[in-house]
């Protein structure tokens, strides 16, 4: 859910980024509470072998000269994913005060930061310097740094010098201030690779509705502009609204219905994602949560994104029609087996909805059984949070309305994944073909499980995990299981955060995982594209 952490630095110290890195880069991104559902080991479901995660590109020549700018967008294929080996350690973040949906019925937008500063923020100078030593990067910094002062050498709004491992990136709102934070950053640490870089994955999660207009704030970005407008055409055909009118109208304080939220969520979740790819950072799997796996299968390329939007669309609708107003959720903090038992003993009332992380569970159920559960959890010291979520999702109070999203759903036209996709329905690797009507009912009815998929991926090699939402939801119970794992090796960053103007949290993104290893095309994030 979202809220404020309190986490040290960051790689890009003038952004205030709301995280740090132990390695001495820092990282943009913050911790908020969780998202949506997910439980105990599901059935085996349609899943297939592991795929061999190992990543598809390397550090490697980095782009030198200034002021790049074309976007690309390619497409890759990862082999079976094979989680192996390790390097950086990361930071916990901050634990946070639960103040966000997961799924959503009305939802009250509260006040969207990002969208607002990013409306007004200007584009920083961003200056990436990469080095094959440790010794040729400080040489290299020192002399960038003298031509860096007023009446010196003007960079371009991006600029990429040199190639190698060891490297560093300086931000500054003026190029004039770019040499102090060019040093400093020198001073602060560089990152280097030791070792196989780990894996990127993409997490898809189900909720950041109070800040869905961190989409107007992205909408001079080519690669999320395009996708966007793609987006809009999908949903359109099958609502008769548009997403971009929606986003451009929402002033933070109306109610969102859940047939409206739920595909603008989808959609701002899929233009970011393909915006990270157009910039280089091309996930090497992908796993969603909640109604985030939609977004999570058309970024895996199971779906294609007419069809994404079509089932989004048809799904939120019959909630909405269907299940709203009927139930809520409430996120807790209790082992699972306490959870079950809880729900064993309502009557048919309270369900596990989600295995967030260790010691930390979703329950939903009928309003009056999440009251009396939040009773007495509250009468013996246990800590809750009840979401904007005004149907009891993730339970088989929805089974109901199951045969009705069977026959609105239809025939999917799924098509093998591009890209290895984990379900946190069937606790498995899963390919397009499994992703039948059968199987969004079961995401609809079934736990969610996030902390399953954490521990199975985390186990086999180093991750970076990405929460791919417009502020991060489930961000704080992944970083719970890392540290349960005493994974030292893996980190979850954020796409965006609603602290920051968006496309500066993009930034300070790309530049962390630089730093870490991972190609990015610099010339693809100067890119300024028309409104």
């Amino acid at each position: 859910m979202g809220n404020d952490d309190r986490s040290p630095g960051s790689l890009l110290r003038p952004v205030r980024t709301r995280s740090g890195g132990g390695d001495g880069t820092g990282v943009p991104a913050p911790p908020p509470r969780p998202e949506k559902p997910l439980r105990a080991a599901a059935e085996a479901g349609a899943t297939h072998s592991e795929p061999d995660l190992t990543p598809t590109a390397e550090a490697g020549a980095t782009h030198s000269g200034p002021d790049l700018t074309s976007a690309t967008e390619t497409e890759t294929t990862p082999s079976e994913p094979d989680l192996t080996s390790a390097t950086e350690t990361e930071t916990t973040p901050s634990e946070p005060d639960l103040a966000s949906g997961a799924g959503a019925g009305a939802t009250p937008s509260g006040p969207d930061l990002a969208s607002a500063a990013g409306a007004g923020a200007p584009r920083r100078f961003i200056l990436p310097v990469a080095a094959e030593t440790g010794e040729a990067l400080r040489r290299a910094v020192h002399d960038l740094a003298g031509q860096a002062h007023p009446g010196g050498v003007r960079p371009g709004r991006i600029a990429a010098h040199g190639t190698g491992t060891h490297r560093v990136v300086a931000t500054a709102d003026r190029p004039d201030r770019l040499r102090d934070e060019l040093l400093a950053r020198l001073d602060h640490g560089t990152a280097r690779r030791t070792g196989e870089r780990p894996a990127l994955a993409f997490l898809f999660s189900g909720g950041g509705p109070q800040w869905i207009g961190t989409g107007r704030a992205l909408l001079a970005e080519p690669a999320f502009r395009a996708t966007l407008d793609e987006c809009d055409r999908a949903v359109r055909a099958v609502t008769g609204w548009s997403v971009v009118e929606t986003l451009l109208a929402d002033d933070g304080r109306t109610l969102v219905p859940t047939d409206v939220l739920q595909p603008v969520l989808f959609s701002v979740q899929t233009a970011l994602a393909r915006t990270l790819h157009a910039w280089g950072l091309r996930s090497d799997l992908v796993l969603g949560a909640s109604i985030g796996d939609v977004a999570a299968v058309v970024a895996a390329g199971a779906l294609p994104l007419e069809e994404g939007a079509r089932l989004i669309a048809t799904w939120s609708r019959l909630v909405a029609e269907r299940a709203s107003g009927h139930g809520t959720l409430i996120v807790c903090d209790m082992p699972r087996e306490d959870a079950g038992r809880l729900s064993a003993a309502s009557g048919g009332q309270l369900f596990v909805a989600s295995h967030l992380a260790p010691g930390q569970v979703c329950l939903s159920g009928t309003p009056d059984g999440v009251t009396e559960a939040e009773r007495e959890l509250s009468a013996r010291g246990i800590r809750t949070l009840r979401t904007p979520i005004d149907y009891a999702g993730h339970s088989s109070l929805l089974a109901g309305i199951a045969p009705e999203l069977v026959r609105r759903i239809g025939t999917l036209r799924t098509r093998r994944t591009a890209v290895p996709y984990w379900s946190t329905v069937t606790g498995g690797f899963v390919d397009g073909a499994a992703l039948d009507a059968a199987y969004w009912v079961r995401n609809m009815c079934e736990p969610t499980l996030l902390e399953e998929g954490v521990r199975h991926l985390a186990g086999r090699r180093a991750l970076r995990i990405v929460e791919i939402s417009p502020h991060p939801v489930a961000m704080y119970s992944v970083q719970q299981t890392l540290t349960a794992l005493e994974d030292t090796r893996s980190a979850v960053l954020a796409a965006s955060h609603r602290d920051l103007p968006p496309r500066h949290g993009l930034e300070d993104l790309a530049a962390r995982l630089w730093c870490e290893g991972f190609e990015v095309d610099w010339s693809a994030v100067g890119a300024v594209g028309a409104v």
